[in-house]
């Protein structure tokens, strides 16, 4: 049995096998042991058979117990510390005039160390900073930068379905939400503010019926493409250009000239006389190396391949 467990001090999910005897539950609270041998505190996410992801296994993170009273008073103890030290580490920034945004701080289970969460545009340099803050707090300090997404998990909150976040509710680990999950479900005509959550990237349930929508748009002509139909519409028009799909349904829109318009269903079609016109960027663009940025939000931008990420973590 392979048990998921979220290290609420490194603030991410990990995997390891069970290998104490004793079976736990999702929701239970368990105390585990680093690499180092310090231990920390976190909740049972899953159990399952067998990894989804390789990535997160840590065989040499074992669960020792299931977290005691003393271990639970520990834990909201170092909450409120974790408080008291964004409000410290927040002074300290606007002192340094820094361009970072910490709002998140938890200290180890021994608290010895604090790790302090923050949103940056950019890169900081921030080595003065954790200097200073290693002579206030007088703890190993553990500063890091994540994205927007990884911050509505940590806050949490509702969407605007009225439920409670996917990244925090029902989602073990973020995946990547693309524009390509957009285009299939014929959803890019609704516009960013429809199509993005509370952190401004897209909606995680854009991901949830995609494989749905391939299998039902298999067979439908692509928009663009100029078609023959088994019979005439409107007893004269039996030709036209895609201009819409009605997936769901399997249904194509077309414009049939002379101002008529017709929706008729994937199976009157009988050929596709013309696909649609490609697009595509040529050139200069793919001869210069350049790449689509793979943001989860879909947006396209140009930059040389092999960029560094942007995400930074250090201790101090």
């Amino acid at each position: 049995m392979v048990i998921g467990i979220f290290d609420f001090y490194d603030l991410a999910m990990f995997e390891t096998s069970c290998g104490d005897g004793n079976e736990y539950k999702p929701g239970e609270l368990v105390v585990f042991k680093y690499e180092d041998g310090s231990e920390e505190i976190g909740k049972v996410a899953y159990i399952i058979e067998k990894s989804r992801d390789e990535s997160i296994i840590k065989e040499n993170q074992k669960i020792i117990r299931r977290a005691t009273a003393h271990d639970t008073q520990r834990l909201e103890a170092n909450a409120i510390r974790g408080d008291e030290a964004i409000k410290t580490c927040t002074e300290l920034v606007k002192g340094h005039n820094l361009m970072m945004y910490p709002f998140y701080a938890i200290y180890s289970l021994d608290g010895a160390r604090v790790n302090i969460i923050f949103t940056a545009d950019d890169r900081v340099d921030f080595r003065d900073l954790v200097k200073d803050l290693a002579k206030a707090l007088q703890k190993q300090i553990h500063l890091k930068q994540i994205g927007p997404r990884d911050k509505a998990k940590i806050v949490d909150g509702f969407g605007r379905c009225g439920r409670r976040f996917c990244c925090k509710g029902v989602l073990p680990a973020l995946e990547s939400i693309t524009m390509d999950m957009v285009r299939s479900q014929a959803l890019e005509g609704k516009g960013s503010s429809k199509l993005s959550g509370a952190c401004g990237k897209l909606l995680c349930c854009l991901r949830y019926e995609v494989s749905a929508y391939k299998e039902l748009k298999a067979g439908l002509p692509l928009i663009g493409s100029y078609v023959k139909l088994k019979k005439p519409a409107f007893g004269s028009h039996d030709e036209g250009w895609v201009t819409g799909l009605d997936i769901l349904n399997r249904k194509v829109k077309l414009d049939l000239g002379n101002r008529d318009y017709a929706t008729v269903k994937a199976d009157d079609i009988a050929k596709i006389l013309k696909a649609p016109m490609d697009t595509a960027p040529r050139g200069a663009f793919a001869e210069a190396g350049f790449v689509a940025d793979g943001e989860d939000d879909g947006s396209v931008k140009t930059k040389p391949a092999g960029d560094p990420p942007s995400q930074q973590k250090t201790n101090s």
